[in-house]
């Protein structure tokens, strides 16, 4: 996985804009992930992998 840095500087000259700024950062947006069992998508995938190539020679 790739890892991007942003260093460019920004200035905020607008008071609106910065007290915006503020009370976004003070109040984070948090965002919920659904929890997956990763072994069983990982059966589930396999199993319908040889369910389509098991009949691939069969024409």
């Amino acid at each position: 996985m790739s890892t991007v840095s942003f260093e460019r500087p920004f200035v905020v000259e607008d008071k609106e804009a910065s007290l915006q700024f503020l009370k976004d950062i003070e109040s984070p947006i948090t965002v919920k992930v659904a929890k997956r069992n990763l072994n069983k998508d990982s059966n589930k995938g396999m199993q319908l992998l040889k369910q389509r190539f098991s009949h691939s020679g069969k024409s």
